[in-house]
């Protein structure tokens, strides 16, 4: 815009007269012309300062247009005309100073108030984005009770410990920092309710021990403890839990052990024999029995039949001329066929009820044969075409005389099948008795915790599936430690006091087993704390009542909507509740909303309607009741193990803390930032459809300060990836709300069916060393440290875009533009960590800074390039 300079011509002086100064400024100097090209940040809009103002005044009193002032000639400071009009000009200088401001604060690029900003940004319907709260997970530690005396009376009472056996941890736990140097105590709340939180959950721990249980061909096992009483030639038997004698017969092992070594370092002996198992398997939970003694059938020792008197054979009951003795049964005559039952050849006081027996019978002529194997102990190999295991169902001692024999035997019931082909054969049998059970060994247990699963030390019980963890470890492969947050998936029993805990997400990474700890009792927090307000009474006369909440700022939290956050307001009248809105306008005569607005104070105001847009508050007195939370921005960022003082503590809580760092505190934003986001949620109106709109939806969104959005080809196909990072260059993770937020607000403003991903940006530096020819008017150490100032404003995280390369005449650049600078040298630039030595500058122009792209099926982000905060390389002036 160009206005014309008016002129005023000057009276002509007498012919050799002498000026008496009446004649100075005879030159009007307002109105200025006002122009100014595209792209300032501030715009001249003054038509006159107070000097010009002045000037023209008095050109005006000389001006042939004005005749009747001529008669005023002085021009002295102290005459009454000249002080009235350096008064005007005075009047007009302050008047076109404001008129400036007005102009600047009427355009978006050189607004300087945030007001001006805000009210720029309604005419478009944006709302200057308030900032976020802070968040992250806290682990709380409950006391854990007390165990009873060993010798506790029974009766109720005997014992009380007053702490509860779970704690409830409800919404609002108020939890504050322990603050650093130069910093502020930040006060957090729990944002969600945790039930039933447990003692056993502090910090689970995976076993790093465990019983292996006897498996398909082993023939090996460790037993617990030395004193097994166990040698070479003893009788084994392994038994799975699905065994059951005369229906599943088949689920058990039964050896002979070949060798006996007993492990002190390890308080256990191993055992070994020769065929591998075939029978159990290492699911079914088997259990080992040492048979103690090997016992025969009473009669087995009995006299040849046909050795004999005739005499005695014909003499004898049921004398025969059989080659055998008549009922030469392994059971006692009279039982009812003898079924089931068996007499031993002597007294086994240790055989008892619920025990195992092995029937063996060896092939005709022999029971057993013992060899020596070449350099071993001695081996006993069982011939018998038959074995079967039998349960103990019944064990009495008892007396039998028969067959020329007389004695006190134990009499067994036994359980199981095949019991028929053993009945005649009681000079072949070998019955191994007295079964005792042995304990395994445990062995250390060091596989690594890989992907979804983490073994864990504690019963299964109660831990159900949403359940937040937090998972501490150190990686195999450097051991760094790492804490990750998961989601339970499900809790797998493995038995009564251990399972197997599926997470979501899987791990990263493999974690050493001996460093792993589990918290399960976790909730997450966000900063701010909780403020009950009366506002003030309704009046249903009064249309657009306002009040204002006294406590500020208000807490907004992340939130899945088009400009990602909410406020922490609930607002009631009476005992109803009233709902927020964005505005009142749309909104229905009876709608019981309000909307929250920002003064130019910076006040935050609670706005009803006036019966059209919104309902009137109903009259009442004191009946409006606000419910909010106080606390916002980047002091919410606290370090990780910071939150540590319990300002709530419910019985039985007894700690707290929090593995994470908070992230996610953004302060309301900087007008900087509202210039560049308020024309974006023009251009996509809460919808995305190009790529564009999603670059600049995620953009805008609250808690990103840049994004960058393309399309790459992925082996699923066709994918919009966003790469996003946050204020100032904070990464944003998976983990984080705003990541979770963003992508839901995407999808909710989008094509569902279209792919979306975000990525991480990829931060990286670069390093220079440069030589500068100075003025030599200039301090030489003040020129240096400007120079060094003015190149890493120049290259700062706001000041960069992802993706944009570092142009070797971006540095010279911004080095020359100091003050004293006459030439520059840049010696170096280069990335990474490996300088590169530039002798010739033109060689390396610039330094490429990566885009998103696809590398072996994979999406990587876009590059971030700053200057390294470290010391240059070189600085120094030129010789």
């Amino acid at each position: 815009m160009t206005l014309p300079v008016p002129t005023v011509k000057p009276h002509a002086l007498p012919a050799g007269s002498e000026s008496c100064g009446c004649c100075a400024g005879i030159e009007a100097e307002t109105p200025q012309g006002i122009s100014n090209r595209y792209g300032l940040s501030a715009i001249a809009y003054r038509v006159g300062d107070h000097a010009q103002f002045r000037d023209s005044l008095h050109a005006a009193l000389s001006s042939a247009a004005f005749a009747p002032l001529g008669k005023l000639q002085s021009r002295a400071d102290d005459d009454f005309t000249i002080g009235l009009i350096d008064a005007f000009a005075c009047a007009a200088d302050v008047l076109t100073f404001y008129q400036e401001r007005i102009a600047n604060e009427s355009y978006l690029r050189t607004a300087l108030e945030r007001v001006s900003l805000q009210e720029m940004g309604r005419l478009i319907g944006y709302r200057l984005r308030p900032g976020v709260a802070a968040e992250t997970w806290l682990a709380f530690t409950l006391e854990t009770p007390p165990a009873p005396p060993l010798k506790l009376s029974p009766e109720p009472g005997s014992f009380v410990t007053g702490v509860p056996a779970q704690v409830s941890i409800e919404i609002g736990t108020k939890v504050q920092s322990v603050p650093g140097p130069d910093e502020k105590p930040q006060t957090f709340e729990t944002v969600e309710r945790l039930d039933a939180a447990r003692p056993a959950w502090n910090a689970i721990r995976p076993w790093l021990a465990e019983t292996r249980r006897p498996d398909k061909g082993d023939t090996v096992m460790y037993l617990a403890g030395q004193r097994n009483n166990l040698k070479p030639g003893d009788a084994l038997l392994i038994v799975g839990d699905a065994f059951n004698p005369g229906t599943n017969d088949s689920n058990c092992d039964f050896r002979f052990i070949d060798s006996v070594e007993l492990q002190s370092d390890f308080d256990r002996t191993k055992i070994t024999w020769q065929a591998g198992l075939s029978g159990v398997t290492a699911a079914q939970n088997s259990k080992v029995y040492a048979l103690r003694k090997r016992a025969a059938p009473f009669g087995h020792n009995a006299p040849m039949w046909k050795s004999m008197s005739t005499d005695f054979r014909n003499n004898y009951p049921s004398g025969s001329d059989a080659p055998e003795w008549p009922d030469y049964t392994i059971s006692p005559m009279g039982s009812a066929q003898g079924g089931g039952f068996i007499d031993l050849d002597t007294v086994y006081s240790e055989v008892r009820a619920g025990g195992y027996v092995v029937l063996s019978m060896a092939a005709k002529g022999f029971i057993q044969v013992i060899i020596k194997a070449f350099g071993k102990s001695d081996v006993i190999l069982d011939l018998g075409p038959h074995l079967d295991v039998y349960q103990v169902a019944d064990a009495n001692e008892t007396s039998r005389a028969e067959f020329a024999l007389a004695g006190k035997v134990t009499r067994l019931q036994l359980r199981g099948s095949h019991y028929d082909r053993y009945q005649d054969q009681v000079r072949r049998i070998t019955a191994f008795v007295q079964s005792e059970q042995l304990a395994l060994a445990p062995y250390a247990v060091d596989d690594a915790a890989t992907g979804s699963s983490i073994p864990a030390a504690v019963s299964a019980d109660g831990l159900v599936a949403g359940r937040r963890l937090i998972v501490r470890g150190n990686r195999v492969s450097d051991g760094q430690a790492v804490v990750v947050q998961a989601n339970l998936v499900t809790a797998q029993a493995v038995d009564a006091g251990r399972c197997m805990l599926q997470i979501d997400p899987p791990l990263a990474g493999s974690l050493d087993r001996g460093s792993i700890v589990v918290h399960g009792n976790v909730v997450p927090a966000s900063h701010g704390e909780t403020v009950t307000q009366i506002l003030g009474s309704g009046d249903a006369a009064q249309p657009f009542q306002q009040f204002e909440l006294k406590q500020v700022p208000l807490t907004y939290r992340a939130a899945a909507n088009e400009s990602g956050a909410a406020s922490e307001l609930t607002l009631r009248v009476g005992e109803i509740a009233w709902h927020e809105r964005a505005t009142l306008y749309g909104a229905a005569a009876t709608d019981r909303v309000f909307a929250l607005d920002i003064d130019e104070q910076g006040r935050n105001l609670v706005k009803f309607g006036d019966g059209v847009s919104g309902a009137r508050l109903p009259s009442g007195l004191n009946n409006i009741r606000a419910t909010y939370r106080k606390g916002i921005g980047v002091a919410g960022n606290v370090r990780a193990e910071t939150l540590s003082q319990l300002l709530s503590r419910p019985l039985g809580l007894k700690g707290v803390s929090n593995p994470f760092a908070a992230e996610g505190g953004n302060d309301p934003e900087p007008a900087d930032a509202a210039r560049r986001s308020m024309p974006l949620g023009a251009r996509t109106l809460g919808r995305v459809v190009s790529v564009l709109d999603y670059e600049d939806f995620a953009r805008a969104f609250t808690g990103i300060a840049k994004a960058q959005a393309q399309v790459l080809q992925l082996p699923r196909g066709k994918t919009i990836a966003i790469t996003i990072a946050g204020p100032p260059g904070a990464p944003v993770n998976s983990t984080s709300p705003v990541w979770t937020n963003l992508r839901a607000a995407l999808k909710a403003g989008g094509d569902p069916h279209v792919a979306v991903m975000l990525l991480p940006y990829q931060a990286s530096t670069f390093r220079i060393g440069l030589k500068v020819k100075r003025d030599p008017d200039f301090d030489a150490k003040a020129v240096l440290t400007a120079v060094e100032a003015a190149l890493r404003a120049h290259f700062t995280f706001d000041a960069r875009e992802l993706g944009q390369p570092v142009q070797q005449s971006d540095v010279i650049a911004a080095a020359q533009s100091v003050p004293g600078v006459i030439a520059v040298d840049l010696v170096q630039l280069y990335g990474g960590t490996a300088p590169f030595a530039q002798t010739i500058p033109s060689r390396q122009v610039r330094l490429l800074a990566s885009r998103m792209h696809v590398d072996q099926g994979v999406a990587r982000p876009s590059e971030l390039l700053t200057l390294n905060p470290a010391p240059f390389d070189l600085l120094e002036e030129m010789a």
